[in-house]
């Protein structure tokens, strides 16, 4: 009789009811070899010499982020994420972070199987759902990184005057930057902008290279909200 070897998965997370709930699951599955592990176990895993297999390891958006510098350049990498966090920007950051894979809190059992084989095969595996949006954003042409200082500012609740004194530009500067915002986001107004970059993490998304290349700027104070902001700077 042919004897067929394990996949070895590795499950992390911080919450303990998760944890527990995709071991159990996951053992229900005759194929998968399912075991707990800390992020210290995993980290060292993921540090270790490249010929060494890895285990598909199965984590939140925390974990994914925090393995990132150890899994960075493993083309072996077999990490699943499974989180509630679901905006666009989170998403990109578990995929940048290492991430094969992707799932939401409270998805299909057979959803998550079918996550950790196509993971341990080497495959990628994004729902429909997370695919179309990182589509969708593919589409959409990213903010730079004056026109993220200016959507920043805007969330504070800050007037174009108030934007062009802490960027030292004109008025007319600033109301063209809020008009290619409004164009690059598909945004018709101030409050719908504000709402779209909450929705998409636009305000994080600024890399570390983004930080280090660009020359020093003013530090943007952070101002009341104006209650008199003039209707044609919408």
């Amino acid at each position: 009789m042919q004897c067929h070897q394990s996949t070895p998965v590795r499950v992390v997370h911080s919450e303990a009811i998760i944890a527990a709930g995709v071991v159990a699951l996951l053992k229900a599955e005759g194929d998968l070899s399912v075991e707990t592990c800390s992020l210290e176990w995993a980290a060292q895993a993921y540090s270790a010499s490249d010929d060494v297999p890895l285990p598909v390891l199965v984590t939140d958006h925390a974990g994914v982020l925090s393995l990132a510098q150890s899994a960075h350049g493993r083309k072996d990498a077999r990490i699943l994420v499974l989180s509630s966090l679901d905006r666009e920007h989170d998403v990109r950051l578990a995929l940048e972070a290492g991430a094969r894979g992707y799932l939401f809190q409270g998805c299909e059992v057979a959803q998550l199987v079918d996550a950790v084989h196509a993971v341990a095969a080497g495959a990628k595996y994004l729902p429909a759902r997370i695919a179309s949006q990182l589509a969708d954003s593919l589409m959409r042409h990213a903010l730079t990184a004056r026109e993220t200082e200016v959507l920043s500012a805007m969330c504070t609740g800050a007037s174009n005057k108030q934007i062009s004194l802490q960027l030292g530009v004109s008025p007319a500067t600033v109301k063209a930057f809020v008009r290619l915002i409004y164009d690059k986001i598909g945004a018709s107004a101030r409050t719908q902008a504000i709402a779209i970059a909450a929705e998409r993490g636009l305000l994080a998304r600024r890399s570390q290279d983004d930080r280090s290349t660009r020359a020093p700027r003013r530090t943007l104070r952070r101002l009341p909200v104006s209650n008199d902001i003039d209707p044609r700077e919408a």
